[in-house]
């Protein structure tokens, strides 16, 4: 399966994240996103994602925010990872929303203390979005995710 990975605005796309979903044996494409800087980065990766045609999008923190929104560009399966959807510490330029409607997973840490759980979770609901609360805080463990990604590939009608 091929998987675009979008990492969180302090972090990178050298993820144990990465290193799980490969481990499974999957493609993993993780762009370096650098979110303050690049003002065409959403327009850039909106343009990888219909280049590669990516089977699932997985994106943490600020990383979920851009999966959540290329999702209504590009119709796919997404893992949010505490989404920074109702709130970010600066708010990157991005396109309007477009008219696709991907399913969407989300795990949300009820112990986030950067993105505030509760509305997080409403947010998604709103969306229809399969959602789970999980013990963690903002950064999703490996030993969280795993677990997590391996229910959702079942869900998808895929092993592992």
């Amino acid at each position: 399966m091929k998987i675009l990975f979008l990492h969180g605005l302090e972090s990178n796309n050298q993820s144990s994240k990465v290193s799980c979903m490969k481990r499974y044996g999957h493609e993993v494409c993780a762009p370096e996103m650098n979110y303050k800087e690049n003002q065409e980065l959403y327009k850039k990766t909106l343009k990888t994602v219909k280049e590669i045609k990516p089977d699932l999008i997985v994106g943490s923190s600020m990383g979920g925010y851009y999966a959540y929104h290329l999702g209504t560009h590009y119709k796919t399966n997404l893992i949010l990872l505490n989404p920074a959807l109702p709130n970010r510490s600066f708010d990157p330029p991005i396109l309007p929303d477009g008219i696709e409607k991907s399913n969407i997973w989300a795990l949300i840490g009820k112990n986030d203390d950067v993105v505030d759980p509760i509305v997080n979770e409403n947010i998604l609901k709103r969306v229809g979005a399969s959602i789970e609360i999980g013990n963690h805080g903002h950064r999703t463990p490996e030993d969280v995710f795993e677990p997590y990604f391996k229910k959702v590939l079942i869900d998808l009608g895929l092993n592992s």
